[in-house]
């Protein structure tokens, strides 16, 4: 919320993707924030980040039933997507009991999370692809501050079912979680700058010569962000202070520990208004492709020395580095952060880490959409609609903007 509120202070165009938009508090608090920050570009749309489906079709309603005629137009600008999903602590201090079913049931929400982030982001990079190289594009997705701890012992291919879990500690799971999702940024810029650099032909003078150019890096970024322990985010979840969905504490015992320790916790842990500062430093700092790159400047002349011993021959004092958004890294307190010990950077520099976590989120999604079309009792997909980063525009029905999008319409621009 403090993420939306600073970005309409600031005039920003923002789409908040919502589960249910009957859902009168969300009705209420897009009115709020309009009416507060004198803003009329926030909206909210319906996209279940937990469900392929919902994000299936906000996708064909935002890329084809906004322009008409889906790929082949030229897009809606798209400046940022931010993933706020993840951040929030999943699952109760075991001391605090937890039946198996809980932990079931946590775990599962853990993976759905997953595969939301994933299969958004290579959903709608065909999409982002066709951006203006010039324009700065950039994914961020914030993640639980407790990915170190999983650094000693971390599988890139996870757990192999969600019975096998049930047995880890809640942190363990956290972290593991978080990580995952760490190193996915990573090779995902990987992807993003294999594809800004795709192969030139050979030239009609010498066809055994190819040029050589400047490894280009993508205009499109991928950054993990950690916003560090937050009193509501992080604390509150893991005592079991917070209500679900039905109104029920998890925990009755963690609540009044939450009560009783309160004092101390507003003090140490973060409030909303600290955990939202690195989400926007990452949202505002310049890309690298579009900061001015030292290596590529031209050198400046030398000055002429001066015989006159009264010059001042003190050198001048160099200009500050321009601060830049570099893809793929983990920003902590805006500024990037490295993984603890050797391994760490082993994980994060090894390219195979990258392509088992991509596999293994490409076999976690055609499980999860198999699961989902079994229990809405739907068999009539396409071929091919399972695969996260291809789409079939004709298989799916034409989207009415009108009644998907009521406030929405003819409000974006094309680039």
């Amino acid at each position: 919320m403090e993420i939306v509120l600073a970005l309409a202070n600031r005039g920003a165009q923002i789409v908040a993707l919502v589960p249910d938009l009957s859902d009168q508090v969300v009705q209420v608090l897009v009115q709020l924030i309009q009416h507060t920050t004198g803003n009329e570009l926030v909206y909210a749309e319906k996209c279940d980040i937990t469900s392929p489906a919902s994000i299936r079709q906000f996708h064909q309603t935002f890329v084809k039933g906004r322009t008409g005629t889906g790929m082949h137009a030229e897009p809606p600008r798209v400046d940022a997507v931010v993933f706020c999903h993840e951040y929030a602590h999943i699952g109760v201090w075991g001391r605090l009991g937890r039946s198996k079913a809980q932990r079931l049931e946590e775990e599962d929400q853990r993976r759905k999370n997953a595969y939301g982030t994933f299969f958004f982001s290579t959903l709608f990079l065909p999409f982002l692809l066709r951006s203006p190289l010039d324009r700065d594009v950039r994914f961020i997705n914030l993640v639980n501050p407790m990915y170190a701890a999983s650094v000693s012992q971390f599988e890139p291919k996870g757990v192999s079912s969600i019975a096998a879990s049930s047995s880890s500690s809640v942190t363990e799971l956290e972290s593991e979680r978080s990580l995952r999702s760490v190193l996915f940024a990573r090779h995902f810029q990987r992807v993003l700058d294999a594809l800004a650099n795709s192969p030139v032909p050979p030239t009609n003078q010498d066809p055994t010569q190819v040029p050589m150019t400047a490894k280009k890096q993508s205009n499109i970024k991928f950054v993990t962000v950690c916003p560090g322990f937050g009193l509501e985010e992080s604390i509150a979840p893991f005592l079991g202070a917070t209500r679900d969905e039905a109104g029920v504490l998890p925990s009755r015992l963690g609540s009044f520990l939450y009560s009783l320790l309160y004092l101390l916790l507003f003090f140490i842990a973060k409030r909303p208004t600290a955990t939202s500062q690195t989400p926007l430093y990452t949202l505002c700092v310049p890309h690298r492709s579009g900061a001015r790159n030292p290596s590529t400047e031209p050198a400046p002349s030398p000055e002429p020395q001066s015989s006159s011993p009264t010059s001042n021959t003190s050198p001048k004092p160099k200009r500050p580095q321009e601060p830049v958004l570099n893809g793929g890294e983990l920003y902590r307190e805006c500024e990037v952060v490295q993984l603890p010990s050797e391994r760490g950077k082993w994980l994060m520099e090894e390219e195979s880490v990258g392509r088992a976590i991509w596999e293994w989120f490409e076999g976690g999604v055609k499980v999860w959409d198999e699961e989902e079309k079994e229990r809405l009792g739907t068999t009539d997909a396409t071929e091919g609609e399972n695969h996260p980063s291809t789409t079939t525009e004709t298989a799916q029905p034409e989207a009415d903007v009108d009644s998907t999008l009521p406030g929405l319409k003819g409000k974006f621009k094309s680039s």
